[in-house]
């Protein structure tokens, strides 16, 4: 069942909010402990959970203005915001790992290594319960309402869980006189998150230049359209997503001598079918195309005459052959194929009369290799009366 942009909203906004209230109480215990404790990796830890804690304040703001809803400047939405702030907390991310690493290997290199108190050891493994748990709270919600933002935030808390837990390992060591654990605990959690940053910001950056959808997707939106009654064939599908939202349209080919009315048909058909068996798409635009279309644009001043055209040309014919006809009093049905024309005229049995006295079957389209004209008659006089 889609999830309404109002509930993505609270949602966001409830997860967010628990894990700002976490990660601002982890902040100021590791950073207090960490200082008075003796403790550079702790401290660095408690930094990286203010980096979380900056970063919740993104994606609450974010959450906010990307479910507003379409205007008359966004007409698909405001989600790319969400996507925007996808990538730069990635930055944040990566930016992070990089300070974890340069202030780890410069204590190592200055020889700044002491011994740190028992105290830290409690924080580290408070620091790894609270991060484990508001990492399972919040993919809980992104999956459900399928945000990315939300699961690169929950993956940021579990990359401060990791940090925690390489902390207290470097801490033990060093309670043991292997101080040197200490600075490879924090390349190695530097380079977790750094990993992961870089690939939210890839898939962020993915989305913003309209990627694709993924190759097994495509399949099954390939196979829904072929499925439908009444398709021949499909061209220029495109996809693309935003804030993990599916976004796609597509020229279905029908049979040339159905109504418009039957193609709409069978277009709400195709656009039904996706909606139902596609997970997460946001809007589906459905183009219906006659069997043996081209693909590529074509130049108006190319293609055969429009109705309006052909009509001046048949009253001409009409004319040339001394007859006149109300054109109003007869219906016209033209149906465009490669290379000709078919015309099927209904007419009342004033018009049907003086069709046939002409000889109609002769006309001739200009600028078109063939035409065939079929006259049918029947069509009701609204000058009758019925008795």
């Amino acid at each position: 069942m889609a999830i309404s942009e109002l509930e993505r909203y609270k949602a966001s906004k409830h997860v967010t909010v628990v894990g700002m209230f976490v990660n601002t109480s982890l902040a100021v215990l590791k950073m207090l402990v960490g200082l008075i404790g003796r403790s550079p990796a702790l401290f660095a830890d408690g930094v990286h959970s203010l980096s979380d804690l900056l970063s919740d304040i993104m994606v609450l703001f974010a959450a906010k203005h990307a479910n507003k809803g379409a205007d008359g400047n966004h007409p698909y939405g405001h989600e790319r915001i969400e996507t925007l702030a996808t990538v730069i907390l990635s930055i944040i991310l990566i930016l992070v790992a990089l300070l974890i690493t340069h202030h780890a290997l410069s204590n190592w290199y200055l020889g700044v290594l002491v011994m740190p108190d028992q105290w830290t050891i409690y924080a580290a493994i408070l620091s790894i319960v609270a991060n484990e748990g508001l990492f399972r709270y919040t993919m809980v919600t992104a999956n459900r309402i399928n945000s990315d933002l939300l699961r690169a935030n929950a993956w940021h808390s579990r990359s401060d869980m990791w940090s925690s837990v390489f902390v207290l390992v470097g801490l033990i060591g060093s309670m043991f006189g292997l101080m040197w654990m200490d600075t490879i605990a924090a390349v190695i959690v530097s380079i977790m998150i750094g990993k992961m940053g870089v690939t939210w910001c890839y898939r962020a950056l993915s989305e913003l230049v309209d990627t694709g959808v993924d190759e097994e997707t495509l399949h099954r939106i390939e196979e829904t359209i072929r499925k439908v009654d009444g398709v021949r064939h499909y061209h220029c599908l495109r996809t693309r997503k935003m804030a993990g939202q599916i976004l796609l349209d597509v020229h279905v080919l029908v049979e040339p001598h159905i109504t418009a009315s039957e193609g709409h048909y069978i277009a709400e058909h195709v656009r039904g079918a996706l909606a139902l068996k596609i997970k997460n798409v946001k809007d589906i635009t459905i183009h219906v195309d006659v069997v043996e279309h081209p693909e590529q644009v074509v130049d108006p001043k190319h293609m055969p005459p429009k109705r309006q055209e052909i009509l001046r040309q048949l009253e001409s014919f009409i004319t040339k052959n001394n007859q006149t006809v109300d054109l109003c009093q007869i219906e016209m049905f033209v149906y465009y194929y490669p290379r000709e024309i078919k015309l099927y005229l209904l007419a009342q049995a004033k018009e049907l009369k003086v069709l046939r006295e002409v000889n109609i079957e002769r006309f001739k389209i200009e600028g078109v290799s063939v035409t065939h004209v079929r006259l049918f008659g029947g069509l009701q006089d609204n000058n009758s009366t019925d008795k």
